[in-house]
């Protein structure tokens, strides 16, 4: 027989019937809470918000562009950003990086990992070198810069990646995505001369004279911040901080894993970015457009393969006054 009869169910009213209902509720509750007794599980960092309320997004990530001016050892204040992106992204994982363009080591992006938190990585740079970092000398381009990874051992899955070539930045972060690498952090700086309108890099330095071609405190280097985002969209990464010169992404499998909320990519750069080198009017650049995304994922082209795709624009550069500060934008010639 039924707890509740229907003879007992038509002698009681409506609202007598709905606390009887309640008291059953909390009857089987209070049943539950004494099974759980003696099964409490070891005290742990407070849960996202998702993990309670799984419809609900955990937000972090939408306030990491936010945090700024913290910086201990990086150039600027990557330090803060890097940190926050860690943060939201799960924590420090396997400690691993690997971090090229790194001068002496003194002011790179990844120091503060190493030096505060335990992590084990290697720097490269073409002029320096130091075993304690530790820091190789090697002149890396996008021909050799799979087997160099390859060479210090490099995790496939490492959890930071930082890039910085002051050239062909767009080039060497093609073959080594392309080779499987899936940092759960990737930061790279950008050429802040473009605001979001153009998606253009440097032409690629040519193969055999790499050496030649180099960075000249121009205007001429690297990508713009809309084709980074665009390639590394097409890797899976999305932009979650920038300072202006360096862009921190995050994998987007591994977000979407965690329920965060991705941020736009719109927000990435600013509406107009301020002059900052000289030496642009009339300057060559690579189009990253959307058909060459498509070859930059093809396995089967070959850097020079995938260079050859390339569509090239100049560009005339205009100045727009104000009072504190010169902007600049492009027209197409």
């Amino acid at each position: 027989m039924s707890i509740l009869s229907s003879s007992v169910t038509r002698r009681i009213p409506k609202s007598g019937f709905n606390v009887v209902l309640t008291l059953v509720a909390v009857t089987l509750f209070s049943s539950w809470i004494l099974s759980r007794r003696g099964h409490a599980r070891p005290y742990q960092h407070a849960s996202p918000l998702s993990s309670y309320y799984p419809s609900v997004q955990n937000d972090c990530l939408l306030g990491i562009n936010s945090v700024k001016h913290i910086s201990l050892y990086s150039q600027n204040d990557e330090d803060g950003g890097l940190l926050q992106t860690l943060r939201c992204m799960g924590g420090h994982g396997t400690r691993e990086y690997f971090e090229f363009g790194s001068e002496n080591g003194q002011e790179v992006n990844t120091r503060v990992l190493r030096e505060l938190y335990g992590w084990k990585g290697h720097l490269l740079d073409g002029g320096n070198e130091n075993p304690e970092i530790p820091l190789h000398k090697e002149f890396f381009t996008p021909l050799n810069i799979v087997s160099l990874i390859e060479k210090y051992g490099v995790s496939k899955t490492l959890d930071v990646l930082s890039i910085d070539c002051d050239y062909d930045d767009i080039y060497i972060m093609r073959e080594i995505l392309l080779a499987g690498y899936k940092p759960r952090i990737l930061i790279t700086e950008y050429n802040r001369n473009f605001g979001p309108e153009w998606s253009v890099s440097v032409t690629a330095k040519p193969v055999g004279k790499e050496t030649e071609v180099s960075w000249q405190n121009d205007c001429y280097f690297g990508a713009s911040a809309h084709a980074i985002i665009k390639m590394t969209d097409a890797f899976g990464y999305k932009p979650v901080w920038s300072n202006g010169i360096n862009l921190i992404f995050i994998r987007v499998e591994i977000a979407l894993g965690m329920k965060l909320q991705i941020p736009d990519p719109g927000n990435f750069p600013h509406p107009l970015e301020p002059k900052l080198h000289s030496s642009c009017d009339g300057r060559q650049w690579a189009l990253i457009d959307n058909v060459v995304l498509e070859h930059a994922v093809n396995p089967s082209l070959s850097h020079e393969d995938f260079v050859k795709k390339i569509p090239t624009v100049t560009l005339r550069e205009r100045y727009h006054a104000t009072k504190n500060l010169d902007y600049r934008t492009f027209t197409k010639i």
